[in-house]
């Protein structure tokens, strides 16, 4: 495998501007929700000095982490999944069990390792009826934490039809790093 030359890292209070660039971006076009810059959050690809593409790690319980605001600046590079399997690796060194990613673009994460769930923060907000998913048993309270916290103030919750996608750690695809 050939190494890629995007740079995953941490990032930092001078990434702010960029960052917030391609998430004002991603908003615009209907693919992100609106999200604060905080560089203890944040992950950045860069390439060739510049901010090329980001990803955001946001607790939902001690178990349970989100892989969110997931944008890539250049298709085709493999910076989404750089920066996906960077978080993954970082979840897991932080002790979660699960990290989970509320997507339109399910199979993306299907070929990452993770799986559809039908229980969803979205659904319990507007009380819909979801069914709980035994393998993963600590996504219930976790689901109902972001229904709570975000899902039910979302000016897009009457619309929102984002697949849950789960992966429990250590299992499915590991991380792939270049030799």
């Amino acid at each position: 495998m050939e190494c890629s030359p995007v740079i995953i890292r941490a990032a930092r209070a001078a990434d702010a501007l960029a960052v917030e660039a391609l998430v004002e971006r991603e908003v615009h076009r209907g693919t992100v929700l609106p999200r604060r810059f905080s560089a203890d959050a944040f992950l950045v690809a860069e390439l060739d000095g510049q901010v090329a593409g980001t990803v955001a790690l946001t607790a939902w319980s001690d178990r349970v982490i989100e892989l969110g605001t997931l944008i890539a600046d250049r298709s085709g590079l493999g910076i989404g999944r750089a920066l996906a399997e960077a978080a993954t690796r970082q979840a897991r060194e932080r002790g979660h069990d699960a990290i989970v990613a509320l997507t339109s673009v399910s199979g993306f994460f299907e070929r990452l390792g993770f799986s559809a769930v039908a229980q969803t923060p979205w659904a319990e907000a507007r009380r819909v009826s979801t069914l709980p998913t035994p393998w993963l048993p600590e996504l219930g309270p976790a689901v109902a934490h972001k229904a709570a916290s975000s899902c039910a103030t979302c000016p897009r919750l009457a619309g929102c039809s984002q697949a849950l996608m789960a992966l429990r750690i250590g299992q499915g695809a590991e991380a792939r790093a270049c030799a």
